[in-house]
């Protein structure tokens, strides 16, 4: 269920020019003007977005040692069911 914090209205001002020929556009495709500029919106942050990095360079750089220790076979297998193993290994002392 949607409340009225999960939206946002804003009045956007447009040249005529630039208006006219989203309209058009948004016509052309069969949509509502709104929905054709919204539909671009979430099209270009969703592009602006894919490059952003998922995690900083330090955990990036950590992830990819830990690819390549598992690729050597440099890696410890462990039941996480035994919780005396598995606290032995992450150093935690009961």
């Amino acid at each position: 269920m949607q409340t009225t914090q999960d939206r946002v209205q804003k009045l956007v001002t447009f040249s005529a020019k630039l208006y006219n020929s989203a309209v058009v556009r948004a016509d052309s495709l069969g949509i509502p003007f709104a929905e054709y500029v919204r539909h671009t919106l979430i099209k270009d942050v969703e592009e602006s977005n894919k490059n952003l990095p998922m995690v900083d360079a330090e955990t990036e750089k950590r992830i990819g040692l830990s690819l390549k220790d598992i690729e050597e076979g440099r890696y410890t297998t462990v039941d996480p069911s035994d919780e005396k193993a598995l606290n032995a290994i992450l150093g935690i002392k009961e």
